[in-house]
């Protein structure tokens, strides 16, 4: 093959490779799963055996409880906003008052996706900022099914209760 064709070859791969794979694996793979703005990233999601690493970072892990200092700066947010996402551990966090939180796993439903999630207090539903479905935050509602496009259902609940001023989140 003369170095003609090599370079014509290598041209036409360069410039039709990236579209057909782009048509496989679509936008999806190319978009950010969250703006970052009401992230609480507290930790790099690491923290299986709890936070034993001597970094004060809020907000320790052991089995399936995770324990928040709610007067960390970590989680100053959820006092002012009354809700985080709490990316390093995939939750999304409802403040009701003071004595009284709700956690909800934060991956959405429709896609299993960890995305950018907002809150809309006036109907009591998060939105999930990549598919703009939205979920009810009643833990009596029945969870939503994976790759459901309805927008109605709940995201899974889990237990949420307050000892002293932590948050102790059982899952």
């Amino acid at each position: 093959m003369s170095e003609k064709e090599k370079n014509k070859r290598r041209e036409f791969l360069n410039h039709v490779c990236p579209a057909v794979a782009m048509a496989f694996l679509g936008v999806p793979a190319i978009q950010s799963c969250s703006s970052g703005d009401d992230d609480v990233d507290t930790g790099n999601g690491n923290n299986n055996g709890g936070n034993t690493g001597g970094t004060d970072i809020g907000y320790t892990k052991s089995g399936n409880t995770i324990t928040i200092d709610l007067n960390h700066s970590s989680f100053s947010n959820l006092q002012s906003q009354s809700w985080i996402q709490f990316t390093a551990e995939k939750l999304l966090i409802l403040k009701l008052s003071s004595s009284s939180y709700k956690a909800f796993e934060g991956r959405c439903p429709h896609q299993n996706t960890h995305t950018a999630w907002s809150y809309n207090s006036s109907t009591n539903q998060f939105k999930c900022g990549q598919h703009s479905n939205s979920y009810e935050t009643d833990c009596s509602l029945p969870a939503a099914q994976p790759n459901s496009l309805a927008t109605n259902g709940s995201l899974k609940c889990y237990t949420a209760t307050v000892s002293g001023s932590n948050l102790v989140i059982t899952l």
